[in-house]
Parts: structure tokens; sequence; C-alpha cells
């Protein structure tokens, strides 16, 4: 069975990454956008098949009316196993860092965590097999073609899998709103598995005892909060932040 891959950015990754495992591209007959010509000459250059429809086609294939023209029948993402992060982690010669998702729901959530997690050079990003969003072709759209390139573990116990990481050196820091500590008082440097919440609960009670730090984002205006993809991405950034400050001071 194939998966259905549609945008412009999700299908550039999945052809550069993965092309032998694509069955075929179609392509809407009237889209002519920037981009497209890319994709074609990309597609022929990998010899993968490329067929070309109206685009009420396109939309009774995805399901949506939003998939910019384009879309891709693939083999499958290959998810990983926890252990296939550790080991990659460890072959970087790097501080961890690991992005952890409790419960998110929403698929554009769960793409922008994944995009930025790349972004930001995570070893890989944990989530749940459970009462979360599966990996869809929403969620490759939402993450601009970054799962290709961002090794995900579904597992089935989050607590487990905090415990498998910290049993190997990690250490667990938690988003929460009412914790007294900011993130700018973590310490970025360490070997760090990064937790988000889901978006309306938050770390469920069981997943923040296993947090060996809790930290909040500090908020000036009148909004209290911050969505799962923002405050994932305010943080990791300042994890990024900090090491990059480490590096460039010439520290440890």
């Amino acid at each position: 069975m194939a998966d259905i891959i549609y945008g412009i950015n999700p299908v550039l990754e999945i052809l550069r990454v993965r092309a032998p495992q694509i069955k075929k591209i179609i392509f809407a007959r009237e889209k002519k956008a920037k981009g497209i010509k890319t994709l074609i000459d990309l597609a022929k250059r990998e010899k993968v098949p490329i067929e070309y429809a109206q685009r009420g086609m396109l939309d009774h294939l995805s399901g949506i009316k939003h998939h910019q023209g384009v879309l891709a029948m693939a083999s499958p993402y290959r998810e990983v196993g926890l252990d296939e992060i550790i080991k990659r982690w460890r072959n970087s010669g790097e501080k961890l860092l690991a992005l952890i998702l409790d419960g998110i729901q929403d698929p554009q959530n769960l793409g922008a965590l994944i995009r930025t997690a790349c972004a930001c050079g995570v070893h890989g990003v944990i989530t749940s097999k459970e009462r979360a969003a599966p990996i869809t072709a929403a969620v490759f759209k939402a993450s601009a073609g970054a799962i290709e390139h961002t090794h995900i573990a579904r597992v089935i116990n989050i607590a487990a899998a905090i415990d498998h990481l910290k049993e190997r050196g990690a250490w667990i820091v938690g988003t929460s709103a009412d914790s007294k500590n900011s993130i700018y008082a973590m310490d970025g440097t360490l070997d760090l598995a990064l937790v988000i919440g889901s978006e309306g609960k938050g770390i469920r009670p069981l997943v923040r005892e296993k947090c060996d730090f809790l930290v909040h984002i500090p908020l000036k205006g009148a909004i209290s909060s911050l969505n799962a993809s923002a405050a994932g991405a305010i943080t990791l950034y300042e994890i990024v932040r900090q090491r990059d400050y480490q590096g460039k001071r010439g520290i440890g």
C-alpha cells in the first residue's frame, strides 16, 4: 500500500531522499507554479514515472484542495526504533538533542514541530502510538518535507522511553507554564531530551514526574500561553543558542 504525499516541498524532499521508493508523481495539468519544473526535472533524472491529471483527480486522491498541484505515491515512511535514535546520537559525537512529544494530536503542530526539530539538528523525535497524531500526508505537508530527514520513533509508552534515555545518560527537560524556572535558566549544554505536552492539557502527570527539570517560557503580553509548536520552537532554539555560544567561547 502506498502513501500519498502532496505539496511541492514534501514531494521534492522525498525525491531527494528516496526516489526509488516513489511509484509515481502526478501533476495537475494546469499547474505552472514555481518549483514544478524543478520537480519534473528531478523526477525525470531519477527515472520516476510522471503522470498528468485534472486538478479534480488530485483533489480526490489527496482528500484536500491545497495540494499545490502535485502528489506522489510512495512506499510508506519507515519509522525507527528508539535505539536507532540513540545510535545516531552516539555516532554523531554530539550532545544529545531529542524531542519528546507527549500527546500532540494536531497534524499541523506535529508537522511544524518536526520541521523545527530537523532545523535544530535533533537526533530524533519521539512520539506516542496512542492518543497522538500519526504520520500522515498532512503532517508531511506541515513539515515541508523535514520528515524525510528526521528519525521519528513512535512508542507505546512515553514514560518508559524516557527511562530508557535516562539509563543512557540523558537529562529530561519539560515545558510547564507553572514552573518557577525560565528556559533561560536551564543548562542547554547537557545531553537533553525536551518534552512538549499536548495542546490542551500539557505534559501528563506521569511523564511530568519523569522530567529532571521543568521550565517555562516568559511571556509579557495579554496572552498567557503559546501553542505546542511555538513553545517547542522557542525552547529548542534556546538550547541551540546555548550550545552555539559555548562552542564559540571554546568552553567544555
